[in-house]
């Protein structure tokens, strides 16, 4: 495993397949060897070539702020 880069907001890591296996626990030693608090939980994304991969990895936002969109209520009568 290979940190490219580290934040409190967003992670890069170069990953073989055999490493890939568990996400979360790599995710949690980058940031933990940064000096970083690990994430409660996380999104990422994996893209593959040649064996080797490049792992995106940010902390997912709270549930209540998700995707959320506003509904307009129309009311009749």
């Amino acid at each position: 495993m290979v940190t490219v880069c580290v934040s409190s907001e967003a992670l890069a890591l170069l990953l073989t397949k055999e490493e890939l296996r568990d996400v979360r626990a790599a995710v949690r030693l980058s940031l933990e060897s940064a000096g970083l608090e690990p994430w409660r939980d996380l999104e990422a994304e994996f893209y593959e070539r040649g064996g080797v991969g490049l792992l995106l990895a940010r902390p997912r936002p709270p549930l209540r702020t998700r995707g959320m969109r506003q509904r307009r209520v129309r009311r009749m009568g």
